[in-house]
């Protein structure tokens, strides 16, 4: 078994740091344009995204996925069921609004990465953490990994988001599934998530208190939710 860990927009396997995860068979895998990888020649899509995935580890793969890596790993257990043993979303919905991504497309490219990663940081962590602990290793990580980034390619990853819907596709998902929520996660509510355990036939729903980037903020936390996670999905195979 290979446990696959698909990151949010915009960061890289550094998001991971701080979280007790197993010893062998993990991989962090980096989307384009992020954390040094070079940028796509053509506009990402979730189709592209999650066929990369699928290509690039050998399978049967348990996927969790935060934010974006978690609507990919919606797409890749729809285009590829053989490849996937189980499935973990985590702080992410069923579909994306397109204006509002195309929208955060466009500040980037017109405001650079100083001029939106305020606000992004607004939606990833919970306020008293901002107000509190500006130091904190999460929000540290957060900050240095946006503005060391292409505006461009922070780009390229909303309007990837913008084409995400897989609500109608949902119920032909035949692994076990998780989907969690931030009790605090301003950026995608409780109900985003209970949406998806509602539409996957015998899907797990879990609300653990946490923001967004429950990651960052909550690692240890997340950690352990996702050993849970793979002990029931070991169970149900």
């Amino acid at each position: 078994m290979t446990l696959v860990l698909l990151t949010p927009i915009g960061l890289d396997a550094g998001c991971w740091e701080g979280m007790a995860l197993p010893r062998s068979g993990v991989v962090k895998h980096v989307f384009p344009g992020f954390g040094g990888r070079e940028r796509a020649r053509e506009q990402p899509t979730m189709a592209s995204l999650a066929d990369e995935v699928a290509a690039s580890y050998d399978p049967p793969l348990d996927l969790v996925g935060v934010s974006l890596g978690g609507m990919v790993a919606q797409h890749l257990t729809l285009r590829h069921p053989a490849a996937v043993r189980s499935l973990m979303v985590c702080c992410t919905g069923a579909k994306a609004d397109p204006a509002t991504m195309h929208a955060r497309a466009e500040a980037a490219e017109r405001d650079g990465m100083e001029g939106v990663f305020e606000e992004t940081l607004e939606r990833w962590f919970t306020p008293g953490l901002l107000a509190r602990r500006p130091e904190h290793p999460g929000v540290a990580y957060a900050r240095r990994t946006l503005l060391a980034l292409d505006p461009g390619c922070f780009a390229d990853g909303w309007r990837a988001i913008a084409g995400h819907d897989a609500r109608e596709r949902l119920a032909e998902i035949a692994v076990p599934t998780t989907a969690l929520a931030g009790s605090s996660d301003s950026a995608s509510p409780v109900s985003r998530s209970r949406e998806i355990a509602d539409r996957v036939p015998g899907a797990r729903f879990v609300e653990i208190e946490g923001p967004h980037m429950m990651q960052l903020e909550h690692p240890l936390e997340l950690g352990g939710e996702i050993a849970e996670h793979l002990s029931w999905a070991a169970r149900r195979a």
